[in-house]
């Protein structure tokens, strides 16, 4: 089954700690840094294959060095194999 899993993620940091928490998110798999504020906030998306994979990926977020918290703001999912699929009226 293709699955593709995309969310976005508000992470909240120290202002004094941000540029290392950032390096570190960005190392993530299917991480992605959009923008980030001088207050401490760091705009993420993050991509997986799967459900669990996502889920997997948000624990590591929020177990990041500097991470104070992690906001999950924006989910969708699609099944690629639903396009596959034969529509009968």
């Amino acid at each position: 089954m293709n699955e593709l899993h995309v969310s976005g993620v508000l992470v909240r940091s120290r202002p004094e700690t941000m540029s290392r928490t950032q390096a570190g998110l960005e190392k993530l798999p299917g991480v992605e840094v959009l923008t980030t504020t001088g207050e401490g906030h760091i705009v993420t998306v993050v991509e997986r294959e799967t459900n669990a994979a996502l889920a997997e990926v948000f624990r590591e977020i929020q177990d990041s060095d500097g991470v104070l918290s992690a906001s999950l703001v924006y989910h969708y999912s699609d099944n690629s194999n639903a396009l596959d699929e034969e529509v009968t009226s």
